[in-house]
């Protein structure tokens, strides 16, 4: 049985028109399938909550979205067990199905997700801050990388950008605007068995995957599927320096940098200077001066190309 959750405002209402050629297809197929429409925030989660509590049999469950609605539909499943998670990429970003390194579009997906050929056991990571805990399966971060999130999720002008050809450079104009004002903190990394003191930390992120902020490699080495969680430290006082290093980073060459930590482990915590915006997945997640991150025991299925 196929389960699809279908955010119809994804990428400024297409949602709904990639819905359309899929229900013809099912319908064609002769595939046994229900949809579930989201109307505003949280409904993703509600819904796959709601779904998954009623399984009592294996079943696909297929999200038509972006990161976002994936991050909502993660945290609304439970009997994990039951289920083999799909994605059809119509958000802003994607950055979870380019963690897979293809290069194909939605409709690809969709034939994808109907007749799957790899699936591969996903690890699904939590974050805790002030605001309490959250699961995440791309990527958390807190800091300027987070202030940037915050900027692009809540410009006037963001419906604006997604109907030109400008809403491919969404995030490098956010970037410029917090860049002039935004001031660097003093972080206390904890891992399982050192600490790190940062004096300049523009950022920190967490990644399940390689990617964020639609393409951008912070963690090259991360894979959702290794049991282990990435992370990536830009400290540096240089404004120039940071834009270097984010330009570079779409590459993965900002690595070799000595103002760019990464490290791989199980468990990281983060004590800051002040407290900061902290986002998962994309989706803004209060602020804290502080956060903790880990890996969950459970995983989850996860179709891939």
């Amino acid at each position: 049985m196929y389960y699809f959750i279908v955010n119809p405002n994804a990428r400024a209402g297409q949602g709904e028109k990639v819905w359309s050629e899929i229900e013809k297809i099912l319908n064609e197929r002769k595939i046994e399938y229900n949809y579930f429409y989201t109307k505003g925030e949280e409904d993703a989660k509600n819904i796959a909550f709601e779904l998954s509590s009623s399984l009592k049999e294996e079943s696909f469950v297929i999200v038509l979205g972006g990161d976002g609605t994936l991050n909502e539909v993660i945290n609304g499943l439970i009997n994990l067990n039951l289920i083999t998670l799909g994605v059809v990429p119509i958000g802003s970003g994607n950055d979870f199905v380019r963690s897979f390194k293809s290069k194909i579009n939605y409709r690809d997906y969709i034939n994808i997700v109907l007749s799957p050929k790899k699936i591969v056991e996903y690890n699904i990571c939590k974050m805790k801050n002030l605001n309490g805990e959250r699961k995440f399966i791309v990527s958390s971060g807190i800091g300027f990388d987070a202030s940037i999130t915050n900027e692009v999720n809540n410009s006037r002008n963001k419906l604006i950008y997604t109907k030109t050809p400008i809403k491919n450079f969404i995030y490098a104009i956010c970037t410029l605007k917090i860049l002039f004002t935004y001031r660097p903190l003093e972080i206390k990394l904890f891992e399982e068995d050192k600490v790190n003191i940062f004096k300049n930390a523009y950022f920190s992120v967490v990644m399940n995957t390689a990617y964020e902020g639609k393409a951008v490699m912070l963690c090259p080495e991360a894979k959702g599927y290794d049991d282990y969680i990435d992370i990536c430290i830009m400290n540096t006082s240089s404004k120039l320096k940071v834009v270097l290093l984010t330009l570079s980073a779409f590459f993965g060459k900002h690595a070799k940098s000595r103002n760019v930590y990464i490290s791989k482990g199980k468990y990281f915590k983060m004590e800051c200077s002040d407290e900061t915006h902290c986002h998962i997945d994309g989706e803004q997640f209060g602020k804290s001066d502080w956060t903790e991150y880990s890996i969950l025991e459970k995983k989850i299925k996860v179709i891939v190309p």
